[in-house]
Order: C-alpha cells, then structure tokens, then sequence
C-alpha cells in the first residue's frame, strides 16, 4: 500500500479528481486546515509521499515525514515549503511542472487588458446607470496591440505568455537568470531588468518567491518605469514591495496595475490599494482553471509513480 498524506481546502476539485485518478492501492490521506495536529502528524509518520494542494508544509510535518520519498506541489510557486529543511532531510519538492501555465498566461493577458480598457470601471459605471464618464471616452484608452510588454521571470509561464502576446504583435522583452529557448522562440529578447522596467509598456511578473526576488520591485525600481506604464503580478505578492506601488500608482509614476496576489492574502478590506481606479484586483485565481486541474492531478499521480518504481522525479524545485 502506497500512502500519500494529502494537504488540501475542503473543497478544491483537485480532491475528487486525486480519487478518481490515483494508481491501484494508493491510500489518500487528507488533510485540511481543520485537521488536528495529532491527524496531521500520524499520516506523516507513514507517508510515502506529500500531495500538496494549495497548502504549505510546515517544517514539524517534514520533520516528521521520515518515509516521504517526494513532497508533489500542484502549484507552480514552492514558498510554503522549507526546500532547506526538506533538503536536509533528503526529501525532494517538485511543482506541477507546468500544468498551470495557460491559465496563469491567459489571466495575465485578461489583466493587462482590464487594466488599459478600464473595465472593472466601465462595468460598474454601466449598471449604475453612469452612460461613459468623460474620462473614459478614449483618450486615457490604451491597446495591447503594438507595445512592449516585459515578462519578469520566463519560466514555464512567461514563456507560455510570449508565445500568446504573438497574436498582439508586441515586442516582447524578458528577464530571467537563465537564457530561455522557448521564449526566444516567440520572439522575445533577453534584457537586463532595469533595461526591461525602463522600455516596457506593461512589465508582467512572473517569478518564484525566494530570497532573491522577495522585495523585487520596489520604489527604484517603479521609479525607472514609464509613467504610461502597467505592472500585473499573478506570481507571489510580496515580489512587490506593496507601500511603494500605492505611492507611485497615487503619484502617477505608473499608469495602472493588475493584481492578482497581494503580500497578506486574504487582502485586507482597508489595504489602500483597493480603493484606487487605476488597479484591477483578483483573489489569486489566475491559476485556476477547470482544463488546469486534471493536467496537475496527472502530473502529480506520474511524477510521484515514477519515484515509486525505483525513477527520479522531474520538475524538481532546486533551493538556491
């Protein structure tokens, strides 16, 4: 019997797919927020693996994770796991390898277009019966068609997303600490991030959260952006130094943003940054997807049978 301690919401349809999918002989144990610690910490003595959901791992559960041959994240981002500790105790992390990049690429595209287009605006101007203000008459109007848009981060996302901004006939900027071949091929040209920030039109993040990017874009670097521009973030929250965005979307540094994380997520009702017209908000949904979730549970279920019979895993998460 192959065990699988599972951390998961209640009511993610990742659950019901990881039951319908799951090999022959593999127990699920499912674990919530509402779980007890004892439940918890029981499953993680006899897990084989660590199916993770929308969820972090904390470091007593690696501790404790003695037989755990992989922790399986269904999530692109790995910034709810200590990969130190869980290095020390010679457990490897893998993320979904992918399964979510078409719906992360495509929402970053529905942002950027929201946020020039002033929809969430016009929508509630609309059904409140205010026919077209006269600042939104076309003037302060923007396409995406023709821009420069620069993707922060050309990983498995941003070069999915270069290759749709094809159809748009942008040119596309990138930078990443690795060349990427795939984004290249969509036409995109590595720069420097200061080179980017200072071109781009709509810089679009795109990023894991670590050591190196926490903080990534704060007052400096907002300060080298063009006034017209837009900044979109679906990675992690905190990629943004959160403060310096207001005052440079209050003081018109910058044009818009689109956001879909946020450094304390839930978001606070009183954050300032809600109260502004210029930033259309999102709960962190770019990632889900209904096409997503079975090409994640796949993924997970595969990388974690390989490591069952004796492979290595891929797509593993590589602490810096």
């Amino acid at each position: 019997m192959t065990e699988v301690l599972v951390f998961s919401g209640k009511a993610l349809p990742l659950l019901n797919m990881a039951e319908e999918m799951k090999p022959d002989g593999w127990n699920l144990h499912i674990m919530t927020r509402d779980s007890s610690e004892s439940e918890v910490m029981e499953a993680a003595k006899i897990a084989d693996f660590i199916l993770v959901f929308g969820h972090g791992v904390s470091d007593d559960v690696l501790r404790t994770a003695k037989k755990t041959r992989l922790v399986q994240l269904c999530s692109a981002g790995f910034d709810g796991i200590n990969l130190k500790l869980a290095g020390e105790m010679g457990i490897p992390v893998a993320n979904n390898g992918g399964a979510n990049a078409v719906p992360v690429a495509e929402f970053a595209i529905t942002l950027m277009l929201s946020t020039i287009r002033h929809l969430i605006v016009t929508d509630a101007d609309t059904r409140a019966g205010d026919w077209m203000r006269p600042e939104l008459d076309g003037r302060d109007t923007h396409e995406l068609f023709g821009t420069t848009v620069g993707i922060v981060g050309a990983g498995r996302i941003g070069s999915t997303l270069a290759g749709m901004l094809r159809g748009f006939e942008t040119t596309t900027l990138y930078t990443d600490a690795i060349r990427s071949e795939k984004a290249e091929g969509f036409g995109a040209k590595k720069v420097g991030l200061d080179e980017l920030l200072e071109r781009s039109d709509i810089v679009t993040l795109h990023t894991p959260l670590n050591a190196s990017t926490r903080g990534l874009i704060g007052e400096r670097e907002l300060k080298l952006m063009k006034s017209t521009a837009v900044l979109i973030n679906t990675c992690r929250g905190r990629v943004i130094q959160e403060d310096a965005l207001h005052r440079a979307l209050v003081d018109g540094e910058i044009w818009g943003a689109g956001l879909d994380v946020f450094e304390q997520e839930p978001v606070a009702p009183d954050n300032p940054i809600l109260k502004l017209d210029n930033v259309v908000v999102a709960p962190h949904v770019a990632g889900k997807s209904y096409e997503s979730f079975p090409r994640r549970v796949r993924f997970a279920f595969e990388n974690m049978s390989r490591v069952w019979n004796g492979g290595a895993p891929e797509s593993i998460v590589v602490p810096e």
